[in-house]
């Protein structure tokens, strides 16, 4: 473990100025890719114009210490922060909830990057949530006009990601169309632990195919008021690799979405409102010859969010929401169509003294078919302190209630779903301290404590699976990261230095035994990192630059008595590119390399992922 620890600390590398955008009240930590300007051509390299393309699961690792339990390469891949689960964390679109009413999770491998504007990660459990929630918001072309851009990347394992993107604006009309394809053959070699020597083998039955399609419109209707419209079209053509034991599969699934949105924005004076309403709807079809299966699940979601916002004479903003969902799933293990109603409202004060000091205080409440949730208060103080132009400090801390109820499956799943569950419920503590020197240099640390009673796990009983409100789980930890950048501008003729990097140690571990027997009790959550770092060193000098980016996980638990685990694992990756600027218009060259030590490691027990791999990428925007 020491050489652990030396690797976190001296042998990280990293990518580039990844900017830790604080909570505006607990100070919580939030990684970033903002785009705040598609025009900008001087931006720092996070912004997503260098990720267009790629799935969300590869660029959340490459920017924070977040673990993404990942299948394999384009398969499933899910979100879960602190030590809980996935379905505990909640992934939103412009506000609106996107995880499955069957699943409770989202899978991240679904979503390109560069279809969303703006995509931030806020760790702690607030607003109700227990884990943490990721945000992918979509914003308007400012400017009269049209620009648009595009990228193209093309790698090993005869893999192409293209992102296309088209953005105007005439009067008070503005819109965007974007759309992405990616395809992927996945046959690369990795070494079969499994089996006696190690032999290798190429993967088998791994192709991939993702289409992505978004058009948004929006129109001001006067200085007040404005509406807007989202459409969001995903499919998906998988195939679904075997595990190592089974070196031959033929399974296969396709998966189809359908999100439409529309959102109106209202100003009255103090008040400021907003009104969503979103139509999800989910069509997943898995195929197995083998075991002569072809099974369609379909799930519909209808999300209504009013948000109040009034802001007092005094320095007291009061932020109010209301919430209406209508869920809908045909699974053919539930024998009938189920539906469920959803209401909630949340109210929320804060306080902001010109001394720095800053009070936020609020409850969450909601009623699914009559059950309704724990009352789930929250409370949280910060201090903020600029000591004289450069110098700026700030402290926080967070202590809230919050619950999940049980999704459909854990209901309703025949055999195994239990009408009877009750709502996982959590108390969650949060502590962290910043200081930044100008933009020079930013350090920041969170202690974190997490408590979840009655949580839903599916264990054996006789010779089925059963959903139970079966366990507690305790979860606490460290948060650090730290940037430094030798200049406050990002001007192209400057050599500048980037390094980022950010650490977390999650000690998650079961407060209860399901029988004499069972001996998880006390030991660490399975697939949950002990240690987790990622790094990045980024170079750059008159429209060149160079970075290197390195990931560090340890061992995972397999077995829920840690008697099994999967190797921890360190990966480094390598790029250089350069900007040009013709005309006005930029284009981009990139070559990389991943995984340059060419490791060989698994984020989810006989799945392997890629070994050493190539990729070159041009981007062109014209304006």
């Amino acid at each position: 473990m020491k050489a652990l620890h030396f690797i976190v600390f001296f042998v990280f590398a990293s990518a580039s100025h990844a900017r830790g955008v604080k909570d505006t009240v607990a100070l919580a930590e939030v990684v970033k890719l903002e785009k705040v300007s598609r025009d900008d051509l001087n931006a720092p390299l996070t912004e997503i114009k260098y990720q267009q393309g790629k799935k969300l699961s590869e660029v959340l690792g490459e920017f924070s210490s977040v673990y993404v339990k990942n299948y394999g390469n384009g398969q499933l891949a899910s979100l879960a922060v602190r030590g809980t689960s996935a379905a505990q964390t909640e992934v939103q679109w412009n506000g609106i909830k996107l995880n499955s009413p069957v699943l409770g999770q989202v899978d991240l491998s679904l979503f390109a990057v560069g279809l969303q504007d703006e995509l931030s990660l806020a760790r702690t459990g607030f607003k109700g949530n227990i884990g943490g929630t990721l945000q992918m918001q979509n914003q308007w072309k400012k400017e009269e006009g049209i620009s648009a851009d595009a990228a193209l990347r093309a790698g090993s394992f005869k893999t192409i990601e293209t992102l296309g993107s088209l953005n105007y604006r005439k009067g008070k009309i503005a819109g965007a169309t974007r759309a992405a394809y990616l395809r992927c053959e996945n046959n690369f070699r990795f070494r079969n632990t499994f089996y006696e020597g190690h032999p290798y083998q190429q993967q088998q039955n791994a192709a991939v195919c993702l289409f992505s399609f978004l058009q948004q419109l929006q129109a001001t209707v006067n200085e007040h008021h404005t509406v807007a419209f989202y459409l969001w079209l995903n499919e998906a053509n998988r195939q679904i690799p075997p595990v190592m034991s089974k070196p031959i599969g033929k399974e296969r699934q396709y998966d189809y979405s359908l999100r439409a949105m529309a959102e109106w924005k209202g100003t009255f004076k103090a008040l400021r409102t907003t009104f969503t309403s979103a139509y999800l709807n989910d069509k997943l079809r898995y195929v197995n010859p083998d075991a002569l299966l072809d099974e369609t699940t379909l799930t519909t979601a209808i999300r209504n969010l009013l948000k109040l916002t009034y802001t007092f004479p005094v320095p007291v903003l009061l932020h109010a929401e209301a919430n209406y969902d209508y869920e809908q799933a045909e699974v053919k293990s539930y024998y009938q169509i189920r539906r469920r109603h959803i209401a909630g409202v949340k109210l929320y004060a804060d306080y902001y003294h010109p001394s720095g000091v800053k009070i936020h205080a609020g409850f969450r409440e909601d009623v699914v078919d009559k059950n309704f949730s724990p009352f789930a208060p929250e409370l949280a103080l910060s201090y903020s302190k600029k000591l004289n132009e450069k110098h700026h400090v700030s402290v926080g801390m967070l202590a809230s209630r919050n619950f999940r109820f049980p999704t459909l499956n854990d209901l309703y799943w025949i055999p195994g779903g239990n009408p009877d569950l009750k709502q996982e419920k959590s108390w969650n503590g949060d502590v962290n301290v910043r200081y930044a020197f100008g933009k020079f240099f930013d350090v920041s640390a969170s202690n974190f404590y997490i408590y979840v009673d009655d949580w839903i796990q599916w264990i054996p009983t006789g010779s089925n699976w059963s959903a139970m409100n079966f366990k507690r789980v305790f979860s606490r930890g460290i948060e650090a990261a730290v940037h430094v950048t030798s200049s406050e501008t990002n001007l192209p003729d400057k050599f500048i230095v980037h390094f980022n990097a950010s650490y977390t140690f999650t000690k998650a571990t079961n407060l209860d035994a399901a029988s004499a027997f069972d001996q998880s009790k006390g030991k660490q959550l399975i697939y949950v990192p002990l240690h987790s770092a990622t790094a990045a060193l980024q170079l750059q000098y008159k429209r060149f630059y160079v970075r290197a980016v390195n990931n560090v996980v340890s061992r995972l638990y397999t077995s829920t008595d840690n008697s099994q685990w999967l190797k921890g694992f360190v990966l480094f990756d390598l790029e250089a590119g350069k900007d040009f600027l013709i005309a006005g218009h930029e284009t981009g060259l990139s070559f990389r390399v991943n995984n340059v030590g060419n490791a060989a490691y698994q984020s989810v027990a006989q799945r392997p992922m890629p070994g050493r791999s190539f990729e070159g990428t041009i981007r062109y925007k014209l304006q």
